[in-house]
């Protein structure tokens, strides 16, 4: 098992009952002035796997390695928790970092993954380049609605892979708790900006 150090910080209490960001992304970013290679960004050790994950075709390995350290994270934490829904995903990927996470972390933890219990019905832009808080509400509430996979009266663990405003994943388990009839969620985020 390759646990790599984290820095957790609990989120505020609501709309989840518990909720976590297991560290930030980066430690600093500084620009080089080259048009090339913008920036010189020196990332946390969950930063820069999910980075790989994300920018760099990272594959199965980098998962185990995020997943190692979140199974051990969330073996301390013990959230009661019957399924883990995986956010969905702001931009479309091959491949969705934070639903291969997820899978992983289901099955190693012996639950179901409902991948369609909330869905994006439209694409949008990314939320941290909408400033308007009320814009950014409305786009959200538009985009991102109940489906499939029935969560009603199901203890979830709603997982994302980076956070930043935290709009859409108050978004997310609003859907899961008003629409999908969810008893409680619990919240864990691998990395935050800054």
């Amino acid at each position: 098992m390759a646990v790599v150090k984290i820095n957790p910080m609990k989120l505020p209490p609501r709309p989840w009952v518990e909720g976590y960001v297991l560290d930030y992304h980066t430690v600093s970013s500084t620009p080089t002035g080259d048009p090339y290679y913008r920036f010189d960004t020196t990332r946390t050790e969950l930063g820069e796997l999910l980075f790989r994950l994300k920018y760099r075709a990272g594959g199965s390995v980098v998962v185990a390695e995020i997943v190692d350290t979140v199974e051990h994270f969330v073996g301390g934490w013990k959230p009661p928790i019957d399924c883990v829904v995986p956010a969905p995903p702001s931009l479309t990927r091959k491949t969705e970092p934070a639903v291969e996470v997820a899978r992983e972390l289901a099955a190693r933890l012996s639950l179901p993954v409902f991948e369609d219990a909330v869905v994006k019905m439209k694409t949008t832009p990314q939320m941290k380049n909408i400033d308007d808080w009320f814009e950014r509400q409305r786009v959200l509430a538009e985009a991102v609605q109940a489906g499939s996979n029935d969560v009603k009266g199901k203890s979830v663990l709603l997982f994302d892979d980076l956070i930043e405003s935290g709009s859409t994943l108050r978004r997310v388990v609003e859907v899961l708790l008003k629409d999908g009839g969810a008893q409680a969620n619990y919240a864990l985020v691998l990395t935050r900006t800054k």
